[in-house]
């Protein structure tokens, strides 16, 4: 039986899964309040993607074994600030199929008054609404919603016994990197979609091609591709793109950099 669904997720995920052991390792090792707000800062920076594979985990699961792929959920609950099936309701449930829809999207970028939000007033938004709309997602689909509240339960229990067992690092080196990247996560997904007001797929999603951004984020430039095969494996998007891009007008496409998106 083979454990991952796909070869390609091998390489992130002992990639992450080191991190994570890093991690567990300076938290029960180092002491030293300096160190650790260093070792939070860098811990901090190399996890900015890893929300890219936690949203790829959440469209395909990674191991053929169910309680594999809990077990990463949990990783990159830490890493990242969403835990399982948070995702899954949020984004899969909500998200892709509202998108087109600002009076329902979970990640809209207008208000209720019909304005367009900016980037800030986005990110405050939907991050204190996040885990809110979730579970809001969850009554259509109360079995989910149940898993999504056992995930909740046991990544918020095991961060209370880090930072109760040792508070200085158990913040530092889990809660920080799971509130930062919960809102910096939501930040980015702003400048997927926002202004495009259309009912059109192909017309609904900014696409970046970069080659180290797709490296770096499993091709989560190819957005259109995404949105119109959500399920579709992370490696087989530049495939799908391929067949669609002949449809994708320039000025969808967009140059990715740390501050803001550029026009091509």
């Amino acid at each position: 039986m083979r454990i991952f669904h796909y070869r390609a997720d091998i390489i992130p995920v002992l990639l992450f899964l080191s991190l994570f052991l890093l991690d567990v390792w300076v938290y029960f090792s180092v002491s030293s309040i300096t160190l650790l707000i260093l070792y939070t800062i860098v811990g901090v920076t190399i996890k900015a993607f890893i929300c890219a594979w936690n949203h790829h985990h959440q469209h395909s699961e990674t191991f053929s074994v169910p309680v594999l792929n809990r077990l990463l959920e949990i990783i990159y609950g830490f890493q990242t600030g969403i835990v399982g099936y948070g995702w899954v309701l949020h984004h899969n449930l909500g998200h892709h199929v509202h998108y087109l829809d600002q009076t329902q999207d979970e990640s809209a970028w207008k208000s209720p008054a019909w304005e367009r939000y900016s980037p800030l007033m986005y990110t405050w938004v939907v991050s204190i609404t996040a885990y809110y709309r979730a579970w809001k997602v969850g009554k259509k689909y109360p079995k989910i919603q149940r898993y999504f509240l056992i995930m909740c339960t046991i990544q918020l229990l095991l961060l209370i016994i880090l930072i109760a067992y040792n508070p200085i690092a158990g913040t530092l080196i889990f809660l920080v990197p799971m509130i930062t990247w919960l809102v910096l996560t939501v930040y980015t997904t702003y400048h997927h979609h926002s202004g495009l007001d259309t009912d059109n797929h192909l017309h609904a999603s900014y696409n970046i091609l970069q080659p180290w951004y797709n490296l770096l984020t499993g091709n989560l430039g190819y957005h259109t591709a995404h949105h119109m095969k959500g399920g579709l494996h992370w490696s087989r998007l530049p495939e799908f793109h391929k067949t669609i891009e002949k449809d994708i007008d320039k000025k969808y496409y967009k140059k990715y950099n740390i501050l803001s998106y550029t026009s091509l």
